[in-house]
């Protein structure tokens, strides 16, 4: 069996495949520093692939680093004993996914934010994601904070503010700050809202934030984009791929066009793999 899983900080996604069986299961994200948050929920989804016997690549956010990647491994291992399994990086599967072969810049906007240049089917990363605490701009945790700190400060317009008001999906200042604050995972609780965000971009007010908060990400990450203004420049993640139209905008505004935008790798992510073992090609 082939296990590919794709990890960001809010989900993975499980993708399997034998002669036998094929399908697609999804948990929570799997970050090295918050390997303990899998749930049993998450372990019942997954049980059954934990005793086959095959090859694991995983592909996490939070592991660009050998020790980050190490301890991963370890706790895959502990959990697949029979499998031979690899560990990289999310940024890699995006490379792999967006270029193949071939050479671009790489961006991740998802929960959080990164970008880098994939060369010789590499990932050279000169500017580190300095992560949510810190920054991430552009990333879910940055323009859910943005939207939630212009909403509960009155700087939105009361047509607006009745709209979010009235909108269950959307808690009040009280309710978000309890949450984040007992949550061992309080990125996760803020991006989260992102998807309501983004059916609220008709809004001009709504609209800017995420304009700034791309303009921002742009900005972080000027002088990687300098050194390389001449390789394309693609994302993957479900923020880059939530806000298309205005990432697209604000890239295009600096001098960007974005060829290509793939809110989850994980299909090809797989075919790639798969398709070096031709007793599994033919089923996937």
């Amino acid at each position: 069996m082939i296990i590919v899983a794709d990890s960001g900080s809010t989900n993975t996604v499980w993708y399997y495949s034998s002669p036998e069986i094929k399908g697609t299961v999804q948990t929570s994200g799997l970050h090295p520093d918050n390997l303990d948050s899998f749930s049993p929920n998450d372990y019942e989804q997954i049980m059954s692939l934990m005793n086959k016997s095959g090859k694991l690549y995983f592909y996490g956010s939070g592991c660009a680093t050998k020790a980050r990647q190490e301890t991963t491994f370890n706790w895959l291992k502990e959990r697949f004993p029979l499998f031979d399994i690899v560990v990289q990086s999310d940024l890699i599967a995006s490379g792999l996914v967006l270029y193949g072969s071939q050479q671009g810049i790489v961006g991740i906007l998802g929960t959080g934010a990164s970008m880098a240049v994939w060369r010789d089917q590499t990932m050279k990363m000169p500017i580190p994601s300095l992560g949510w605490a810190i920054g991430d701009e552009g990333s879910g945790v940055d323009i859910a904070s943005r939207f939630f700190k212009n909403w509960y400060s009155g700087k939105f317009p009361d047509s607006l503010v009745k709209l979010l008001d009235s909108n269950d999906n959307l808690p009040n200042a009280i309710d978000l700050i309890s949450d984040v604050y007992s949550s061992k995972q309080p990125n996760k609780i803020i991006a989260s809202f992102c998807n309501e965000i983004s059916k609220l971009t008709t809004f001009d007010s709504v609209r800017r934030i995420v304009q700034q908060a791309f303009h921002d990400y742009f900005d972080y990450y000027s002088n990687l984009l300098l050194s390389n203004k001449d390789l394309p420049i693609a994302f993957t993640g479900g923020v880059a791929n939530g806000f298309k139209p205005i990432l697209t905008a604000v890239a295009k505004a600096r001098g960007y066009d974005i060829f290509s935008i793939i809110e989850n790798p994980i299909k090809k992510l797989a075919a790639y793999h798969i398709a070096s073992y031709s007793d599994l090609s033919n089923s996937f």
